[in-house]
């Protein structure tokens, strides 16, 4: 099939790179809360607020990832 200009960047490697740095910074995100909660429970008030930062800026960039590949077009397949 031809590559037309509807669906040229659906293989975009800068696409599939936002997509990995997003989901990399979600992980991230859910393992520092596990730590931060963790850390709490051992009365490790400094250690707990430095991982609930982590998770908080991890979720955030996560977040902003995804929302910046969603506003890419999304691919067209045009049959002849």
């Amino acid at each position: 099939m031809a590559e037309t200009a509807g669906n040229a960047h659906a293989e975009d490697p800068f696409n599939e790179a936002v997509a990995t740095t997003g989901l990399f910074l979600l992980v991230t995100a859910i393992i520092a809360v596990a730590f931060a909660l963790a850390s709490w429970g051992l009365s490790e008030t400094l250690l707990a607020v430095l991982a609930g930062a982590v998770a908080l800026v991890s979720f955030a960039a996560s977040i902003f990832c995804f929302t910046a590949q969603a506003h890419e077009p999304a691919a067209v397949e045009i049959s002849a």
